[in-house]
């Protein structure tokens, strides 16, 4: 049960802002993806220790979670930052996201 509890923790504060106000849409996958690799890099989700309130409150009138540390690849955490814009008409979508992912592998 507990595993289970732990998973629909994870779920919640991976939500985009805009889920939070139930306007969900393909973006807010993108967020979910940026909150994903920050926990899989840092070990942790920029979100665990809130509350729900807190949370939601952060993601309405804070700044988005950044990567915390310096060991990773300014292309790595720029990646990361165009997933984690608040706004969502401003935040990258999947096709741009690829283009620079391809790009990284590239040589020109």
């Amino acid at each position: 049960m507990e595993e289970y509890l732990r998973a629909k923790e994870i779920i919640v504060y991976s939500k985009a802002p805009e889920e939070i106000e139930g306007q969900g849409e393909l973006k807010s996958d993108v967020w979910s993806l940026g909150i994903t690799l920050m926990e899989l890099a840092e070990g942790k989700n920029p979100f665990e220790m809130c509350t729900k309130e807190t949370y939601q409150y952060r993601l309405k009138k804070g700044d988005p979670p950044s990567l915390l540390s310096e060991k990773w690849s300014a292309a790595f955490v720029d990646f990361v930052s165009k997933c984690l814009v608040k706004d969502v008409k401003e935040r990258w979508d999947v096709k741009q996201l690829m283009r620079v992912r391809a790009s990284l592998h590239c040589k020109k």
